[in-house]
């Protein structure tokens, strides 16, 4: 993909004011694919990064808008030999409500773009035409966290809200830190 094109995404997504606060985000993810509620095969561990801003919304702070771009991995996996990883760019969009300036809560929306695959059966590729993943996934986000200084340690659920592929969506759990510029 063009670096000046992610480039030019990201600062159109995180530079919404002069007043908004940056930083970057991390950690590991537990990624699962569900098919009418049940889980398809074990859970895919993985990781995501990404950067973000939030602006204040109304005059007493407690309230924020939060915007950014990740990097993810989604999917399944039974075991090294047999397993669906899907790579997303996402971009969370939602409200964060601050509890004390110690804590906080957050929900929204992620949008998601599929920029690669892998789906492999028995150690062989199984990837088809006919059984690729959408290019599109729209999970909302739940999460939690505490502040520490300017790091903010934080849990997201995020859960798919449409069809990727036969009936599937993902859903994930991210569990990570943040460090606020």
């Amino acid at each position: 993909m063009n670096r000046s094109f992610l480039l030019l995404g990201l600062l159109m997504v995180l530079g919404l004011t002069a007043n908004a606060q940056f930083g970057i985000r991390a950690g590991f993810q537990s990624a699962q694919t569900n098919n009418d509620g049940n889980q398809i095969q074990g859970s895919l561990p993985g990781w995501y990064v990404g950067a973000f801003t939030e602006d204040k919304l109304g005059v007493t702070g407690t309230l924020h808008w939060h915007s950014g771009l990740e990097y993810l991995q989604a999917g399944h996996r039974q075991d090294d030999l047999n397993f669906r990883k899907i790579n997303y760019l996402a971009v969370p969009l939602g409200l964060k409500i601050s509890i004390l300036k110690l804590a906080f809560l957050q929900g929204g929306i992620s949008p998601s773009f599929k920029v690669g695959e892998k789906y492999e059966v028995a150690g062989a590729n199984a990837l088809t035409q006919s059984n690729k993943t959408s290019v599109f996934d729209l999970p909302f986000h739940v999460g939690a966290g505490i502040k520490v200084l300017i790091f903010d340690i934080e849990a997201r659920y995020n859960h798919g809200l449409i069809n990727v592929n036969g009936g599937n969506r993902n859903r994930y759990l991210q569990l990570g830190a943040a460090l606020r510029f």
